[in-house]
């Protein structure tokens, strides 16, 4: 059990006192940004450029899916163009655009949910049924954080428990692909102002992930944030140096989540700066 502690004992203590009334985030983030195309960073042109080829396969993959006759072939090539429909999405998604994402994310999991429905009637749990309830795992997921940076926090909640749900059931509750589910029911608590829950959330997603991971990183930014804003503020300070160092590692110490971090602390430190405690 955290307490608060009323004097930080340390500089950088009072610098996140400061800065938790005035310049720290005031959402926390996803692993939206840590998906298929990370190594980007912030480069919009090369992101545009992979959206784009993006695009084309998903036109060719979606004529494709049209043609077929076949129930169970045009259910596999569905699998198909839901992952690029939501790949497509994670990559609108990255570039700040949530509802085209949503948009996405939807018919993915319309094409999933026809796979899904074809291949329980056979009452067999095959390996294809076994992927499509993990791909849609994996929509729902992008679709709750959407959903919550759109500002509709019930439908976030929805999809962000339906995901657990099945990751549970495919999975089991111990495998580190739960840990996003965590992180985003922690973000989804985070921007209701719930921090002790979402702390709690994002500390079972640590215990999970693997080690020296940019996903570590980012749940540890997330859970620092939390701790600054319940008033703990040396348990913030050690997460968010935490997460700084493990993210220079992982991903280099130009990646736009890096940035992230590292401005986070950096803004912490100006009130302080200007006014000495």
């Amino acid at each position: 059990m955290w307490r608060h502690v009323a004097r930080p004992r340390s500089a950088l203590g009072r610098m996140l006192r400061l800065a938790s009334e005035t310049s720290l985030p005031q959402r926390s983030n996803t692993y939206i940004n840590l998906g298929k195309f990370e190594t980007m960073g912030s480069d919009v042109g090369r992101a545009a450029t992979g959206l784009a080829y993006l695009q084309e396969t998903l036109q060719m993959q979606s004529a494709e899916y049209q043609a077929e006759e076949s129930p169970i072939r045009k259910s596999a090539a569905g699998l198909g163009l839901a992952k690029t429909l939501h790949e497509v999405g994670r990559q609108h998604h990255h570039l700040g655009d949530a509802e085209e994402a949503i948009q996405h994310y939807l018919k993915a999991q319309e094409l999933l949910q026809e796979a899904i429905t074809l291949r329980e009637q056979d009452g067999k749990t095959s390996k294809a049924l076994t992927l499509a309830r993990f791909i849609k795992s994996e929509v729902c997921s992008s679709l709750g954080v959407a959903y919550n940076d759109s500002s509709r926090p019930k439908e976030a909640e929805m999809q962000h428990q339906e995901a657990l749900q099945l990751r549970k059931e495919l999975v089991g509750k111990d495998h580190p692909s739960m840990a996003e589910c965590l992180n985003n029911l922690g973000g989804l608590y985070f921007a209701r102002g719930a921090y002790q829950k979402a702390a709690e959330h994002y500390e079972q997603a640590l215990e999970l992930l693997p080690p020296n991971t940019p996903f570590m990183a980012l749940t540890l930014y997330n859970l620092g944030l939390c701790r600054a804003s319940l008033g703990q503020f040396p348990a913030a300070e050690t997460a968010l140096k935490r997460a700084l160092q493990i993210a220079e590692r992982s991903l280099g110490p130009s990646h736009a989540q890096v940035a992230m971090i590292r401005e986070t602390l950096k803004s912490s430190r100006r009130p302080a700066e200007s006014k000495p405690s």
